[in-house]
């Protein structure tokens, strides 16, 4: 079972299978005829946690650190806040066979670093650590900050531009070639629109799911390309490059990572920098919603940059929940789990947790300014170990591309014409159903930027 494959039949045959694997095809003969089963599929909560999205792990917790629920055809343990997050990461949990496949496969691919555990892990990771390092980050987010001064002088006294469509393709345009990734004449809108839909699409049913399976195809094969070239010397990396290093990997056995191996740490290198849209998309919303903060971005706050970027991150949602299973029979926060139990962590209840954040449901980037904060509540991109953990390899890039993003922004005279900037907590990920649009009036320099109505 593989997304990747080049043939979409094979693809919506792998979704299939994973749906029958998992026991939810309501049509079965055993589902019919069980009782049983019948009042075990009514105690799953998965239908619940898709139609409710990011406030679903709150809801179900209510307030405890764990409780035992039932997902996926599972007994599984909900845990939540600092504390939930340390039993989160604890090696007796792995994370090899926890993600649903439907996601796994159309969003990371077949064995990649997120599903990986021990020695295997610590090798996928380290790859990971050599290619994103504070140097390289850096230089992304010097790329990143020219293409948007570019988009903003380019959009300046003209039609309005969406903003999250702008930052799908800055970032891209960014993170492509920064990856030693070439591309033809023309080819930058193609794989930037297939990387947004993958993630657009990855954990909604129905059309959006269509549509990130049709991009995941060719998006596969062209990564596929890409490694078979630098393999063959047809095509060239650098050799700092990320696209070098995924295509030079090798497993722990010293063999060199099979093809679609290779390409997908090649995409989920590039995958996470695109997917800073959606928080770049939120980023320009706060800016219009709390003007207080712009006016000190613009000013050149540096210190107030940080802690807004930090902000977006924690008070807007990207992941609900994330997903591990027990090595062993055991107990989670003093809940009894049987050996290959589901353990979810809930993201989203976790960095809006009142036991840890000061009135969570406020925006206020102030609250990383005035103290220290606790790794452990602030999980937007994961936690653990940033080296030896799960936590997200990339979250300094997440952050440096965010406030790149925001610091040009803040410094802009902008409006915002009368659109929709609601969001959908039902809706994974989500963002403003605009993207938020922005009219760019003529630079006046920073100090007009702060003076203007946002």
């Amino acid at each position: 079972m593989d997304l990747s494959s080049d043939d979409p039949r094979e693809v919506g045959a792998a979704v299939a299978g994973a749906d029958d694997a998992a026991g939810t095809d309501a049509s079965s003969d055993v589902y019919r005829r069980s009782p049983r089963v019948r009042a075990v599929m009514r105690a799953d909560r998965t239908i619940e946690l898709v139609r409710t999205g990011y406030p679903w792990g709150a809801r179900v917790r209510g307030g405890r650190t764990g409780v035992r629920t039932r997902v996926l055809g599972r007994s599984a343990v909900l845990v939540g806040g600092a504390e939930g997050v340390r039993r989160f990461y604890d090696p007796r949990l792995r994370r090899r066979g926890s993600f649903p496949p439907p996601i796994k496969l159309l969003l990371f691919g077949p064995r990649t670093v997120h599903g990986l555990d021990d020695t295997e892990h610590r090798l996928r990771k380290a790859l990971y650590l050599d290619v994103i390092t504070a140097e390289t980050t850096a230089e992304l987010g010097r790329r990143a900050e020219r293409l948007w001064e570019e988009a903003l002088d380019g959009a300046a006294g003209g039609a309005p531009v969406v903003l999250f469509d702008e930052a799908v393709r800055v970032l891209a345009e960014a993170v492509l070639p920064w990856a030693g990734v070439p591309l033809a004449e023309g080819e930058l809108p193609l794989r930037a629109r297939q990387l947004a839909t993958v993630l657009d699409g990855f954990a909604t049913p129905g059309r959006p799911y269509a549509r990130a399976v049709a991009a995941r195809v060719p998006l596969g094969r062209w990564a596929r390309r890409l490694v078979r070239g630098v393999r063959a010397g047809t095509v060239s990396a650098p050799g700092s490059s990320a696209l070098y290093a995924a295509a030079c990997a090798r497993d722990e056995k010293g063999t060199l990572l099979p093809e679609r191996e290779a390409a997908t740490t090649l995409l989920n290198v590039v995958r996470p920098t695109v997917a800073t849209a959606w928080f770049i998309a939120f980023a320009g919303l706060a800016l219009h919603e709390y003007p207080e903060w712009r006016r000190r971005i613009a000013s050149g706050d540096e210190a107030a940059l940080g802690a807004f970027a930090q902000e977006v991150r924690r008070y807007y949602p990207f992941v609900p929940v994330l997903t591990a299973r027990a090595r062993t029979r055991q107990t989670v926060l003093g809940l009894p789990i049987r050996r290959g139990g589901l353990v979810l962590l809930d993201v989203h209840g976790t960095d809006h947790d009142p036991a840890h954040w000061t009135r969570p449901d406020r925006f206020d980037p102030e609250r990383f300014l005035t103290g220290e904060v606790d790794p452990d509540a602030l999980v937007p991109q994961g936690g653990g170990d940033v080296s030896t953990g799960h936590r997200c390899p990339g979250e300094g890039v997440v952050l440096t591309m965010i406030a790149v993003a925001a610091r040009v922004l803040a410094r802009r005279p902008l409006e915002l014409p009368p659109q929709d900037l609601r969001y959908d907590l039902s809706r994974v990920p989500t963002r403003p159903s605009s993207g938020v649009v922005l009219r760019v009036g003529q630079d006046g320099g920073a100090e007009e930027a702060g003076r203007v109505q946002p």
